[in-house]
């Protein structure tokens, strides 16, 4: 069969017919001579041609090459990438980057085309609907407007970016500060003050919630209207809300006694049935929490997936289950929340709420080794995220501590519920009544701590005899003071024994090396250091990995910086994991000298 795309007649003749398939299936993106086809279409047939596609991955073909030969023109043949994205947009495309990059090509200062207001307006209500889960595509909005004159919207776009979660915040900043084109904002001070804008949290947020569902109903969190009509069947349409009576509500703390968070409590004024449905408690015939331990849930998800990994060793008289590993005594109190596939989420009560009442969604997780983790900050935001009236981009189920918006309160869920760690795996070992003791490892909860780690020294290094010493208590003041927050317990526990300590692949730092501060900054190799206050506790001088105290709207928590990235970590945790490690390297050297010792012999 000929080419059809070499000819127009021929494409044209096919249009609509039993061969279009077949055209579709024929047309490459990167031949000259087909494009030129394409452009001489117009704009009807090429929307005909896209509409008609089958489903699937192979019906898409087509799409997908307009799509890519719409970005090879963007910078190279603006005027035909518009052409293109003038079909593309009047159909459903999979491909979001389409619709950040067709507000591109619309904005007179990448294409030099000109402004074309009606065609802006038609690439907005093309592309919008696309920003919360593209957040992108609100920041080329923004940019459109602001060619248009239109500062309110260029404003509103700004907020939609944040609201949304849009990575390149930071860069949004720069950019009205130093580039020329955002010249008519850079005196606006309400566009600053939209990037640090956190938004409505509790109440206001999920009263922003309960007013899109009003008018959206059900389906705007993922419920469908029953389709068994029976007596007892929710919800019978798409606005069957049924509050929770005031008397009861009134009268409402949760299980562990605490009180009612003000956002549940709102949630529940306007409807209780959903989480009666999600086994949160029960209504009749009296209202009951059904609360489940952390324990209970993870034997109810994961007891039918199989055995656990063999890492951490199971014991040696039964195989674990993998309820085990989250067999956390102060995590009574548990809710599944609907989400994640090989992982399950929880909001979970625990002593201490958040500045907004409230407590976090948990992630609980068994791939590779079973973790668990802070990974919404509160009731509020998970629901808010699961209506798409706020958006956080979640890379890693801790990506959350990334966000300037709910990362204070995530850091305050891991201090409370992870010992400071922004996840904690085996959390049943870690977080269980006690920790496992083989009766070697350093302990900082146990009185004999550091008699254990001058044994473990005088037995791995024997020839270092050098003496240890403590930290005064003007030390200790003077890092309290140069943080501007007080210390975490283990790191006063550890210092008060412990000044300065080197140790094979790891070095403790002094506080007076502390004092140094271009030696300090030093440590963080090409990456800036942090603008907070910091001090960096652990090194490794042949290696990437540092232990930093860093101090934040007056609390100080515990980093890992490895990679040029900085993670929440357990103060506590790193000394003692630190140690272990040490511990454990001259253990695993020990075996491979014996390993060689016997092939001689052999």
């Amino acid at each position: 069969m000929s080419d059809a795309w070499l000819d127009l007649a021929l494409v044209r003749a096919r249009l609509n017919g039993p061969d279009e398939d077949a055209l579709r299936s024929s047309f490459k993106h990167d031949n000259e001579a087909h494009a030129a086809t394409l452009l001489a279409l117009d704009d009807a047939e090429r929307v005909g041609l896209l509409t008609r596609s089958k489903g699937g991955y192979a019906g898409g073909a087509f799409q997908r090459a307009l799509n890519q030969l719409s970005v090879a023109w963007l910078k190279t043949r603006p005027r035909d990438a518009i052409v293109l994205f003038d079909a593309l947009l009047q159909v459903k495309n999979s491909d979001l980057a389409t619709y950040c990059n067709a507000l591109w090509a619309v904005q007179d200062d990448n294409t030099h085309l000109g402004k074309d207001p009606a065609r802006a307006r038609t690439y907005f209500a093309a592309c919008l609907p696309h920003g919360p889960e593209n957040p992108a595509i609100f920041f080329n909005a923004a940019c459109v407007a602001l060619e248009l004159d239109d500062l309110d919207a260029a404003l509103g776009f700004v907020k939609d970016a944040v609201r949304f979660g849009y990575d390149g915040r930071e860069k949004m900043r720069t950019a009205f500060r130093t580039e020329a084109f955002f010249a008519k904002i850079r005196d606006d001070r309400r566009f600053f003050d939209a990037l640090d804008d956190r938004g409505p949290q509790g109440v206001a947020l999920v009263e922003r919630v309960i007013a899109k569902v009003q008018e959206k109903g059900w389906p705007a969190v993922g419920i469908e209207v029953a389709k068994k009509k029976k007596k007892d069947a929710w919800p019978k349409h798409d606005k069957d809300f049924r509050p929770l009576s005031p008397e009861v509500l009134g009268a409402l703390t949760l299980p562990n006694g605490a009180p009612l968070p003000q956002s549940l409590r709102t949630w529940l004024a306007f409807d209780a049935q959903w989480l009666a449905a999600l086994g949160w408690f029960e209504l009749t015939p009296a209202f009951r929490w059904t609360s489940r331990s952390l324990e209970a849930i993870a034997k109810d998800e994961f007891g039918d997936m199989g055995e656990p990994s063999s890492d951490p060793e199971p014991d040696a008289e039964a195989t674990k289950s993998w309820a085990d590993f989250f067999a956390v005594p102060a995590m009574e109190h548990g809710f599944l929340v609907p989400g994640g596939s090989e992982h399950r989420r929880v909001w979970m009560l625990s002593k201490e709420p958040d500045c907004e009442g409230d407590y976090p969604v948990l992630y609980i997780d068994i791939d590779d080794v079973p973790s668990l983790g802070p990974m919404y900050p509160g009731f509020d935001v998970w629901l808010a995220q699961e209506a798409n009236v706020i958006g956080i981009r979640y890379e890693t189920y801790s990506s959350g501590f990334d966000d300037f918006r709910f990362a204070s309160r995530l850091r305050h869920h891991a201090r409370t519920m992870c010992d400071g760690a922004m996840y904690v795996q085996c959390p049943g070992m870690v977080l269980g009544v006690s920790t496992p003791d083989d009766g070697v490892a350093v302990l900082l909860d146990r009185d004999d701590w550091f008699e254990r780690l001058l044994a473990l020294r005088t037995s791995l290094l024997p020839d270092d005899d050098a003496p240890i010493r403590g930290a005064s208590a003007e030390d200790l003041a003077w890092l309290q003071a140069h943080l501007g927050a007080p210390l975490p317990p283990a790191v006063v526990r550890f210092y008060e024994r412990v000044n300065g300590l080197s140790w094979g692949m790891f070095r403790f730092l002094s506080i007076d090396e502390i004092r140094d501060r271009a030696a300090q900054e030093s440590l963080f190799g090409e990456t800036s250091p942090p603008s907070a206050p910091f001090a960096v506790l652990i090194t490794q001088p042949k290696g990437a990995d540092r232990f930093v105290l860093l101090s934040e709207e007056g609390i100080v928590d515990g980093y890992r910086f490895a990679y040029d990235d900085l993670s929440l970590a357990s103060p506590k945790l790193s000394i003692e994991g630190t140690i272990e490690i040490l511990r454990h390297a001259a253990l695993f050297a020990g075996v491979e000298e014996d390993d060689e010792d016997e092939g001689d012999e052999d």
